[in-house]
């Protein structure tokens, strides 16, 4: 119902995220999200097969936005007009493993309401482990839609990668080690990057750096300090 204080609250998480996507952009990914981290370390386990992601399936993350975040929240409606978080209900491998599977363990009796959409996104989950034992980071790359939401302010985010041309001697280290399949020379402050730094920390010549661009320095002070302080203890 428009008028109720859910629906109120549901636009100033709609605010706070997009103000956290402009002023740092996908940031939040790299160094915030606990699921950026169990990803990392399945990608550092031995598997025999190591791929880069096939580029079209980037795009998935924004179709699943657009449909089950946006759409279908807001045009199927149960009884009361409100919409169920259908990402959350039918997709979401995140809410699965650290939600679903722990409640399921605790509570037997809940085994016998399981159905087709526990089944559904048990599967989910057990592909999207083995997406990430394949490629790094692959929930960030295909399924996460508040990943799609924060690379869409990549583009105008305060907090950018930029480059030095003059000191780029095209070793191309910088992309070899992007765990997003990015080459940072070519596509700076791309919708995939997650602000991760590695190409920075790679690069022989610091060609590369991150910093909020010029005119911001005042307004983005608070989120500086949050970055700093959040990288230092990851």
């Amino acid at each position: 119902v428009s008028g109720s204080s859910n629906f109120q609250f549901s636009f100033y998480v709609v605010g706070f995220i997009l103000a956290l996507g402009v002023l740092c952009g996908r940031w939040i990914c790299g160094f915030v999200c606990p699921f950026g981290l169990l990803q990392e370390l399945l990608y550092k386990i031995p598997f025999p097969i190591r791929k880069r992601i096939w580029k079209p399936l980037t795009y998935l993350k924004y179709f699943l936005l657009v449909v089950f975040v946006l759409w279908m929240p807001v045009f199927v409606t149960g009884a009361l007009g409100i919409g169920a978080p259908a990402y959350c209900e039918y997709i979401c491998p995140v809410g699965m493993l650290e939600g679903g599977i722990p409640l399921l363990s605790t509570h037997e009796e809940l085994f016998q309401t399981m159905g087709g959409i526990t089944l559904l996104k048990s599967v989910i989950l057990a592909l999207t482990i083995v997406g990430c034992l394949v490629t790094e980071r692959f929930f960030c790359k295909v399924l996460c839609p508040l990943g799609a939401i924060y690379g869409l302010c990549n583009k105008i985010s305060f907090y950018r990668l930029s480059l030095q041309k003059s000191s780029c001697i095209h070793c191309k280290k910088c992309s070899v080690c992007c765990p997003m399949d990015i080459d940072p020379v070519k596509e700076q402050n791309s919708a995939e990057c997650i602000r991760c730094k590695k190409c920075c920390s790679v690069c022989p010549t610091s060609a590369l750096r991150f910093g909020y661009r010029r005119g911001t320095q005042e307004a983005a002070s608070v989120a500086t300090n949050l970055v700093q302080k959040t990288e230092e203890r990851r």
